[in-house]
């Protein structure tokens, strides 16, 4: 809206355009205008109607009804995404997890317990003959068992050092020895 004839003078006077005599008989003549009713008083800003109650309660009722649409869509969207992964959870769920590797899982035990005992050795040793041949196999394809290898050449070199003067009858190394057959390795490399 237009500003007040008033407001409009006191703005020209202000940025210089009136002199003093000349927007003080301009004033004058103005307040004598809207005092003597030639001349209507408007304001800048008019009150803008405000919605009546019903016109409230309308807004509120429209604006409830898009809250519950937009919580509906949400919880349909949820919905869908959760049941288009349940098949895929299913098949997961009723897939039996892989059955342990018996020959890996002999090797991976045995290095990472790095028991050399008599005992642990002789354990060994029978657990390894009851194997499959496959599973013997996969125990030798497995990312642990030139360790096993490895270390147990160093036990035999190491127990011959020591067993040197006792003439083979060290029966730590005897032990060591028959677990190199049993698995089929050659003592030395």
């Amino acid at each position: 809206m237009k500003s007040s004839p008033v407001r409009d003078l006191a703005r020209r006077y202000a940025s210089g355009q009136l002199s003093q005599e000349n927007y003080r008989s301009q004033r004058r003549a103005l307040i004598d205008a809207i005092s003597g009713g030639a001349q209507p008083l408007t304001y800048r800003e008019m009150a803008v109607p405000r919605p009546g109650r019903s016109g409230r309660i309308k807004l509120l009722a429209v604006t409830v009804v898009v809250i519950l649409l937009v919580a509906v869509a949400i919880k349909l969207t949820w919905k869908a995404a959760r049941s288009s992964r349940k098949p895929a959870e299913a098949a997961a769920a009723v897939t039996p997890p892989p059955l342990p590797a018996p020959g890996p899982d002999l090797v991976r035990g045995f290095v990472e317990t790095n028991d050399w005992s008599d005992g642990s050795l002789d354990n060994l040793s029978q657990h390894w003959q009851t194997l499959t041949p496959e599973d013997q196999g996969k125990a030798r394809e497995s990312m642990l068992f030139p360790r096993l290898v490895a270390n147990l050449r160093e036990q035999i070199m190491s127990e011959k050092a020591v067993a040197g003067g006792m003439g083979g009858k060290d029966v730590h190394l005897i032990e060591l020895t028959k677990v190199a057959k049993t698995l089929n390795i050659a003592a030395s490399p």
